[in-house]
């Protein structure tokens, strides 16, 4: 009967310390659509994406827009106000599922509006306009994870020239207007 008894203890020992384990709390984040500035977070809602070249035989202009705006706010004729807006251009035939780090397009900003069809930016966070300016990027970098017909998922970061980043992701479906 000793034997057994040993067995059962060893067991007992066993269960009590893989329930009081500590448990895998590792957890995905979501993907938030949406981008930080200097701790400060601005939802993104809509995203709008253009081919300048529909041939699709040589690299051009692939141009992602990012908004805070419904989709029908964003290609509706309506004056806009609060509007947050991410643009950058991919230089490719199409879009692949990979990292793109050369974003020579882009421009970020905050507050901005539409009146009669004519967008102002507001805040500009980044720009490529000048390379000397705090808001021009030093670094960037586009990770797209999924591209479907329907679906695009990817994550983005910029680092201006004063050290500060803009980083953000998008999960979603997307707008493809024609040409």
């Amino acid at each position: 009967m000793k034997p057994k008894s040993h067995y059962v203890f060893t067991l007992l020992l066993v269960l009590i310390f893989t329930a009081c384990s500590p448990e895998d709390n590792t957890t995905i984040p979501e993907d938030t659509n949406e981008f930080i500035f200097d701790g400060v977070t601005y939802p993104l809602t809509t995203a709008i994406i253009i081919d300048e070249n529909t041939s699709a035989t040589n690299p051009s202009p692939i141009k992602i827009s990012l908004w805070n705006k419904t989709s029908s706010e964003a290609t509706g004729n309506g004056d806009l106000e609060d509007i947050a807006l991410v643009n950058f251009e991919i230089e490719d035939t199409n879009l692949h599922v990979t990292n793109y780090t050369d974003i020579e397009v882009y421009d970020i900003s905050i507050n901005g509006f539409i009146v009669n069809s004519e967008f102002s930016p507001g805040t500009i966070l980044l720009s490529n306009d000048d390379s000397e300016a705090d808001t021009f990027a030093q670094s960037s970098s586009v990770n797209i994870t999924n591209f479907t017909a329907y679906n695009i998922v990817f994550t983005f970061t910029f680092m201006r020239n004063d050290g500060q980043v803009i980083s953000g992701s998008y999960d979603g479906n997307y707008l493809l207007p024609s040409n």
